[in-house]
């Protein structure tokens, strides 16, 4: 077996290893966010679509893990005879049904999950249109090569990682990961921004709430940007890690939104009064006497 296949079946099983453990994280979370969601005495706004949208991706994740053992298991033991080996089966078998159906339910819950960072941007922002135009013309230009993707890589023999496919493909990771790294620095300095004038007003529990390390790293889908940077850096070389990155590029997709969403459950998600809230307490504090009247509650709706 020459080297390259070999490394590249080797990437196939990492990926898959990886993928299964941030599987059994995304279930977890999943249901922990749900149980929050449906015993909170608070009133949280949106409550069935955040339970709904995220066992929606958990389901897109399930069909794109299960399209990947499957093919695994096909590859390594039932067809392990196959003439040329296991290569030339994945070779041959990278349009199959269930492998397409696979990439479209990962793709979905890829387009998904910036449909929600598109949202939450918004959010944070003030419900500012204008802050998302651009994020939002190269969201749906995404969209599109994706959908584009999905219908070459069913084709009769395509591949992937060759031909009309892989350019799709390409063009479909540049431009969401190019999405996510707007996205992410747009909320960064959002972040920054508010903890920078809050410094030296607010607690610090609620300056690590609302502005502190994890409240950035999660709001803002740092991880998943930075994974995304190296998954487009290896699969424009077309290296055979590349194969591993993707696969576990694929369930940072859902991890992702559903850490967002255990942060709405738990009360402590951005809202729409968050940036209000925090404006008129450091109203108050620097000009107590004109603000006497003004509420100083960092306690936000859930988004």
């Amino acid at each position: 077996m020459a080297s390259t296949e070999l490394a590249t079946q080797r990437a196939l099983y990492v990926g898959n290893t990886i993928s299964t453990v941030v599987y059994g994280g995304n279930l977890f979370l999943y249901a922990y966010s749900t149980y929050l969601l449906m015993t909170s005495i608070k009133q949280v706004q949106r409550r069935r679509f955040y339970i709904g949208f995220g066992g929606l991706l958990l389901l897109l994740l399930t069909i794109a893990l299960a399209s990947n053992n499957a093919i695994c298991e096909l590859m390594w033991i039932e067809q392990q005879n196959y003439p040329g080996g296991p290569s030339a089966y994945l070779a041959a078998n990278l349009a199959a049904w269930y492998n397409v159906f696979g990439t479209a339910a990962d793709c979905a819950a890829n387009i998904l999950t910036d449909g929600l960072m598109l949202y939450r941007c918004y959010i944070i922002w003030g419900s500012s249109v204008s802050i998302i135009v651009i994020p939002a013309i190269i969201y749906l230009g995404s969209t599109a090569m994706a959908v584009m993707m999905v219908v070459e890589s069913a084709m009769p023999m395509s591949d992937i990682w060759q031909g009309l496919a892989a350019r799709s493909g390409i063009s479909w990771v540049a431009l969401t990961v190019s999405f996510n790294i707007i996205v992410t620095v747009l909320i960064i300095s959002r972040l920054l921004f508010f903890h920078r004038r809050v410094q030296s007003v607010l607690t610090d529990q609620q300056r690590s709430t609302y502005t502190g390390t994890v409240a950035i790293l999660v709001e803002s889908a740092l991880p998943f940007t930075v994974l995304g940077i190296a998954y487009l850096a290896t699969y424009i070389q077309g290296v055979p890690s590349a194969t591993a990155v993707g696969i576990v590029w694929g369930t940072f997709v859902v991890l992702t939104p559903q850490l967002i969403i255990l942060r709405v459950a738990s009360g402590v998600a951005w809202s729409r009064d968050t940036a209000s809230n925090i404006s008129l307490t450091t109203l108050h504090a620097n000009f107590p006497h004109n603000s006497s009247s003004s509420s100083s509650s960092m306690n936000c709706k859930d988004p």
